[in-house]
């Protein structure tokens, strides 16, 4: 008899012996994960616990999850051979303000109230090589309908290139179709366009195929991730953000996808409220810059990881579209931070923490979902603690339901800290912070330590007093469409709320 483990085999069953021997392999190897984990793996504590926890109570199927959706490491490898150091320099040298130069004090603002918030400046050039320009202007999209007929006329204006990037691009909804049949009729004008889309945004109503319409015409079309096996293995780390730029000079961001449902057209999930905004200015060159970044690490992943596009032959395209000197006209000043599973700090986290910090009067603050890290509840508190007025804004309306009980388990110490929390009467995918009438931040992250850690996501920090002011007015139109929660009574919501709501904050880490 043979015996391993507490179980009992006999010799002559090779086939249980097989089973033994790998589950004893599998065993050896959730060990040397959870050192891994424990020693080599710098993440948050909360995200290395709960991957403990779930490899320690389910060893098999926790070591394979942990493979599919815990490891950012070959992410990193590839991200850092992705580099444009040319076109970052011609960059650099066009725009005039070189992170020295913004660290050494040597940039001047149009508006004197943005040199209160030079440390937030220097803190995102320093850390997120983030590069401040002044000569922009912001406009603010408060609705799909807003935004879409923004981005089409600007689309259908286009001179030389389109790019376009979104997490989820519904090609089978209408406002899909309108938009793949306005980007092939500019591609067969000869206008370069290029579009990426996440695989995994919405993989019911999106399909390689329907894109046809834009290659045919001449367009190029981009999956994150581009091979299916690797799109599997890399299933957790969503291409999130929503970039749009056009001839080098109009750019779009914010939480607004493509598709049918953002125009409140889903009965289930309405309304819908959402915030876009669009760019002009040198803001632009940063965020199309962004762009071929991340099209250059789908090529590295479809190529498997063996080369690069063409050395700049595509690339240097782009330099003709540097706007001439002397004719912009913003005056808006703009940063562009970055921030995903390939870079060594969370950037845009890092960026919401100074903000919180930095607000002396005020700070509003929209998100779909509300799960963050210690970290950020703690500045929160803090900053309420320090008599300023904080407030955040929740949907009422959930578009995921396990989320919508994580947001709600997080709000409870928010109303005890005398912080004033909003529900909204429908869903809000906003994902906005304004402070004290000056900085304003426009994005795709949202609350939550997914965003922080596992997406690919891209903010805009503005500072300029009428775009803050134009955020406020917004905001506070929003709470005429709330209900404000109350500590008291929130405190004796049902046993079966709270339950759930413990559950799944236990997963609040990996959510």
């Amino acid at each position: 008899m043979y015996m391993c483990v507490g179980i009992y085999v006999s010799e002559g069953d090779e086939f249980m012996n097989w089973v033994l021997v790998s589950l004893i392999i599998l065993y050896f190897i959730s060990i040397l994960v959870m050192v891994s984990i424990i020693f080599v793996r710098r993440e948050n504590t909360g995200s290395t616990v709960s991957w403990l926890v779930i490899i320690t109570f389910l060893p098999y199927i926790g070591l394979v999850a942990y493979f599919l959706f815990g490891s950012t490491y070959k992410i990193k490898i590839i991200s850092r051979r992705c580099r444009l150091p040319k076109i970052e320099k011609m960059y650099a040298e066009y725009v005039g303000t070189h992170i020295e130069n913004l660290l050494n004090d040597e940039v001047e603002f149009a508006d004197s109230k943005t040199e209160e918030y030079i440390d937030m400046i220097k803190m995102n050039a320093n850390s997120a090589l983030s590069i401040y320009t002044g000569d922009n202007t912001v406009e603010l999209l408060t609705s799909a309908q807003q935004k879409y007929e923004r981005l089409f006329e600007d689309i259908e204006n286009a001179k030389e290139t389109i790019n376009v990037l979104y997490f989820i691009f519904k090609s089978k909804d209408k406002c899909g179709r309108e938009l793949i049949s306005l980007l092939a009729k500019k591609a067969k004008q000869g206008i370069e366009v290029k579009l990426i889309y996440d695989r995994f945004g919405d993989w019911k109503k999106t399909r390689y195929r329907d894109f046809k319409e834009i290659v045919d015409a001449g367009g190029k079309v981009f999956r994150y991730l581009p091979q299916f096996i690797q799109s599997a293995l890399s299933a957790n780390y969503r291409m999130h953000r929503k970039i749009v730029t056009i001839d080098g000079r109009i750019a779009y961001t914010g939480g607004i996808n493509i598709g049918d449902d953002y125009l409140g057209l889903d009965p289930k999930i309405h309304p819908w409220r959402d915030t876009s905004i669009r760019l002009t200015g040198s803001c632009v060159l940063t965020l199309q810059l962004r762009f071929l970044y991340d099209l250059i690490f789908i090529e590295m992943q479809k190529r498997g990881n063996k080369g690069l596009l063409p050395e700049m032959k595509e690339l240097i395209f782009y330099q003709k579209l540097f706007i001439p000197k002397g004719t912009l006209k913003g005056t808006a000043g703009v940063q562009i931070v970055a921030s995903g599973p390939d870079t060594e700090r969370a950037h845009i986290k890092d960026g919401y923490v100074k903000i919180i910090n930095s607000a002396k009067n005020y700070l509003y603050i929209q998100t779909p979902y509300f799960a963050p890290d210690d970290t950020l509840i703690d500045c929160l508190i803090m900053s309420a603690n320090s008599g300023v007025d904080v407030r955040v804004m929740i949907p009422g309306v959930p578009d995921k339901k396990y989320i919508h009980y994580i947001t709600f388990s997080n709000v409870e110490q928010l109303l005890e800290e005398g912080i004033k929390v909003y529900v909204y009467n429908g869903f809000l995918h906003s994902k906005t912070m304004v402070i004290d009438d000056h900085v304003t931040t426009v994005g795709t992250t949202n609350l939550d330590i997914r965003s922080f850690s596992l997406n690919y996501e891209v903010n805009a920090f503005v500072y300029d007093t009428k775009f803050a002011l134009t955020n406020r007015e917004v905001f506070e139109k929003d709470m005429e469409k709330c209900k404000e929660l109350n500590y008291t009574t929130f405190r004796k919501r049902g046993y079966w709320q709270k339950f759930c709501e413990r559950i799944c904050s236990l997963f609040t880490p990996l959510a």
